[in-house]
């Protein structure tokens, strides 16, 4: 018999269809929201359309995963240019500095769930 019990304090497994997500756009790129820092899951989840560039960012306290679902672009991961396509993952660590161009449609991943806070401008550029 496989039944599943609630366990307190625990999150359950769960679906997420496309039409409960919250759809955001910026200069460059586009997408929607799976899960939001502020749902309290420990993570964070969205589909990004690039259309363009996304700025020179660092993180602060997380880290921020890419999965690269469709087309082609580059990341720069601390200063290293590097080409993507369909397939390929991008892992930037706490402390890690990205950028990415192209027309290409990402899954970002998050631990934990990031805000503006969790990936700034840094104050000198890459070298």
């Amino acid at each position: 018999m496989n039944e599943i019990s609630e366990v307190p304090g625990k999150i359950p497994p769960k679906k997420i269809s496309f039409n409960e997500t919250e759809r955001f756009d910026r200069e460059g790129f586009s997408g929607n929201h799976y899960v939001k820092p502020e749902d309290g899951l420990g993570y964070s989840a969205l589909a990004v359309d690039v259309h363009g560039a996304h700025p020179l960012k660092q993180m602060v306290g997380a880290t921020r995963t890419y999965y690269v679902r469709e087309g082609t672009g580059t990341f720069t991961l601390d200063g290293v240019v590097q080409d993507v396509r369909e397939g390929d993952l991008m892992v930037i660590p706490d402390g890690g500095r990205y950028e990415y161009q192209g027309n290409m449609k990402l899954f970002e991943f998050n631990v934990p769930g990031t805000t503006s806070a969790n990936a700034i401008t840094p104050e000198q550029p890459q070298e």
